[in-house]
């Protein structure tokens, strides 16, 4: 059962490393950059320590943080990835 949480939160960690390693090469910079990280951070650790609250008793409290934490990040991930398949500029 571990093994799948596991997987999750490492799929979930990569998602998390390409969004924001992704996202300098399509927004602007100063402000809106910061904004997009910030709250993609703040999102993603409020949801995955209430994830991990409710679901911590299924698997370890901190995969569920990690994953929750992932989560928040995919639509994100998408956005990029079809900003990268358009060959966007910044905005």
């Amino acid at each position: 059962m571990q093994s799948g949480y596991a997987a999750a939160a490492v799929a979930s960690a990569l998602v998390v490393i390409y969004v924001h390693s992704t996202i300098p090469r399509y927004t602007l910079g100063g402000s809106r950059r910061v904004i997009a990280h910030l709250s993609l951070l703040v999102v993603g650790i409020l949801f995955g320590a209430v994830s991990a609250m409710v679901f911590g008793s299924v698997a370890s409290p901190w995969l569920v943080l990690v994953v929750g934490f992932g989560v928040v990040h995919v639509p994100a991930a998408c956005v990029l990835a079809i900003k990268h398949l358009r060959h966007s500029g910044k905005s």
